[in-house]
């Protein structure tokens, strides 16, 4: 199992386990790639020194049983190191770690068997659990976004009457230098943007540093997410010069030169989510409806057909702070994007419906499960396997959250009505007449919040705060004589970075010097 396989298997377990389960696995020890002899070996090994260069390398080995027989193994190798962080940044917690080795009382009975490896670390026996809380977690680096409740930002009068004032930035000119040389350059080395590294694969000159070529879109990044988070939680981005970039005419060059730009500025707003579908998701018709009943694991991403109010993200255990478009070309009819704050419609609904009814936005519900990848269905043994009959109805019992979590300021708000109702459909269970009443009501009021009701135009960029934003997405059809309708998107994780960027703020002397602390230049 590579170490890409193994993260993603960590992520699913975590997934599944309940809180306080535990998961126990062993492994071969790293130590003993560099170890060979008859009861225990691998081909190849042997050079203790190429410890971290033989990261991930796939290695043939044996194994011997004290019957004689040799049995054929393979370990793609990883350090202690991977091993440890893939368990932590997956959120669980360390409970246990043993270095098997043979015992005392193993050589008394096998002298000549285990004497070979007497002595030698076979294997490691990790135990993680699942915390009770997402509050159990010790320390910022390791804080999953859920331990992090964003504030309510109600919107006055001001910003629902004049949207383009209140909720549009453009990009300014020292930005678009900064974000077209760059892209550029990384497309002319060709290197993709699931490759890109910002601080090694974007050359500098001998007298400046690499976060030095970036420094009015650090600023410009850093007033983005300032008003994702504290004032108006939505933001549209207008101005990226899509013809210095390519063009309409060089298609193909403006849509990689564009998801460079648009990753780049991403990456100094927050940090791109890549654990669930890659850095950036192209959401482009594939000719699957969504709605229909035979089409399991299809995201609405890939469908032309309309998306109702909703927030990103469907597991209980991973929520993204932010998530954001970038309009390459728009549709040739329809697809406008709708925008409405969930904050100020949880307020009227306090105040108008009766408490049982708003109970029923304030419980755990179940939804249905997405399977990370391309989200075109049920492809491959393991993911038809899951998503057997019986397996995922207990997924889906699990993966149960409320639509409105309320702690006084404090709110994050989770919906989509179809998830809700094709996981009650896989459950059998019915979805509860009242809780189809509330749901009512609360698409009512988001359609008459709603502020922003548009097309994307080529280049312009939408940034949300997902824990308080609906958005919504209109049906649309694409003229075959037209480049098709290809948005793209970025699932931003903002508030670990806001609060580093304050404490830096309150840390340095220098007033002038202001830092992303979330995007690391090597």
């Amino acid at each position: 199992m590579s170490i890409t396989a193994m993260n993603q298997t960590f992520e699913d377990v975590h997934a599944l386990l309940k809180p306080g389960g535990h998961f126990v696995f062993s492994v071969t020890h790293p130590f003993m790639a560099s170890h060979s002899s008859a009861a225990f070996g691998f081909q190849g090994s042997g050079n203790e020194s190429a410890y971290f260069s033989m990261r991930d390398k796939c290695m043939e080995g044996h194994i011997g049983t004290i019957d004689g027989e040799k049995l054929n193994v393979r370990m793609h190798f990883k350090t202690i190191e991977d091993y440890i962080n893939a368990a932590t940044s997956h959120g669980f917690e360390i409970v246990d770690f043993t270095e098997a080795r043979v015992r005392a009382e193993d050589m008394v009975s096998n002298v000549p068997f285990f004497s070979s490896v007497n002595g030698y670390p076979l294997h490691m026996v990790i135990k993680l659990r699942k915390p009770m809380s997402t509050n159990d977690s010790a320390s910022l680096g390791s804080m999953n976004t859920l331990d992090l409740l964003p504030k309510k930002l109600n919107w006055p009068r001001t910003v629902t009457n004049n949207v383009e004032n209140s909720l549009v930035m453009w990009i300014p000119t020292d930005v678009n230098t900064e974000l077209i040389a760059a892209s550029l350059q990384v497309y002319e080395k060709g290197i993709s943007v699931d490759d890109l590294d910002i601080g090694n694969d974007i050359d500098s000159p001998p007298s400046r540093k690499v976060r030095d070529l970036f420094s009015a879109t650090n600023e410009f990044g850093i007033s983005i997410r300032s008003r994702l988070l504290h004032e108006t939680g939505a933001v549209i981005v207008k101005g990226l010069d899509m013809t210095a970039l390519g063009g309409v005419e060089q298609l193909d060059k403006m849509t990689v030169c564009s998801k460079i730009a648009y990753f780049i500025l991403s990456e100094h707003i927050g940090t791109v989510d890549a654990t669930a579908r890659g850095k950036l998701f192209d959401v482009k018709s594939a000719n699957m409806d969504a709605m229909s009943k035979s089409n399991d694991n299809v995201l609405f991403s890939v469908s032309d057909t309309e998306a109702g109010w909703h927030t990103d993200g469907a597991s209980k255990d991973r929520v993204y702070d932010v998530v954001s478009l970038l309009c390459i070309s728009p549709a040739s009819e329809g697809g406008k994007f709708r925008i409405s704050n969930a904050c100020d419609v949880y307020d009227e609904l306090n105040r108008a419906l009766p408490k049982f009814l708003l109970y029923e936005l304030t419980r755990p519900i179940p939804r249905d499960i997405l399977e990370n990848g391309g989200g075109k269905g049920t492809d491959g043994a393991a993911t038809a396997l899951s998503r057997s009959a019986a397996i995922l109805a207990m997924r889906i019992k699990y993966n149960s959250y409320p639509i409105y979590v309320v702690e006084g300021d404090r709110m994050r708000f989770r919906y989509m009505r179809h998830w809700i109702e094709t996981g009650h459909e896989k459950t059998f269970w019915k979805v509860p007449t009242l809780l189809k009443i509330a749901m009512d009501v609360l698409d009512d009021h988001l359609d008459d919040a709603c502020c922003f009701h548009q097309a994307l135009e080529r280049g312009d960029m939408i940034f949300a705060n997902n824990a308080i934003i609906a958005h919504a997405r209109d049906q649309f059809k694409n003229d075959p004589d037209a480049p098709p309708r290809h948005k793209v998107r970025a699932w931003i994780q903002v508030q670990k970075a806001a609060i580093l960027h304050d404490e830096n703020s309150f840390a340095t002397t220098d007033k002038n010097v202001s830092v992303n602390s979330n995007l690391a230049y090597r």
